[in-house]
């Protein structure tokens, strides 16, 4: 699977409401990660982004997918420190939309050997289940932030199952870029 650069996501009201909905979510805080999160908030989105999203999809990629779920992150010093080490997501999804909402910072995606920026209201779309993905390495300063929703889709046709994937970031399949990832400056 390729990996897509998709610029302007959203529209101002779509952002609006976002950010409503972040407001009102009910969030908990994953300080392994560095990040407050609001799970399931594929069900504060309205209908019609929805199908915006699914038709952005198909557009990239000229194949139908079904959004399946959406989580709403800010990865934030306030709530531990800030990292997302080589890893595959090992579910039953088959593209990930990473979109970046807001930042006050650069922290940059790492997809294998190569780094990629995402610009606010921008997105990497990929398949998380076969593409190891991660962050730099980062120290984030007081007050800086980056706010992210990570759109989990599925093919509605053909039922995927990537759960037998290593999940343990120490397995010997992330070496090489768990090295790359540490030798990034």
């Amino acid at each position: 699977m390729s990996i897509y650069t998709i610029k302007d996501i959203f529209s101002e009201e779509e952002i609006g409401f976002i950010n409503q909905n972040v407001i009102n979510g009910d969030k908990f805080i994953n300080n392994e990660l560095g990040r407050v999160q609001i799970e399931d908030f594929r069900y504060s989105l309205t209908n019609e982004t929805v199908d915006k999203l699914e038709n952005i999809v198909k557009d990239a990629t000229g194949l139908s997918f079904v959004v399946g779920s959406a989580v709403y992150a800010e990865y934030n010093s306030l709530y531990g420190k800030p990292s997302l080490y080589p890893h595959l997501d090992g579910d039953r999804n088959d593209l990930i939309l990473n979109v970046q909402l807001e930042s006050n910072t650069d922290w940059a995606v790492g997809l294998g050997l190569q780094i990629y920026q995402i610009n606010d209201n921008s997105a990497l779309l990929f398949n998380p289940n076969t593409q190891i993905h991660w962050r730099t390495h980062k120290e984030f300063k007081d007050g800086e932030y980056v706010r992210m929703m990570f759109i989990r889709l599925f093919n509605p046709e053909s039922s995927s199952d990537y759960s037998y994937l290593p999940q343990h970031p120490d397995d010997d399949m992330f070496k090489e870029v768990r090295e790359f990832r540490d030798s990034y400056p």
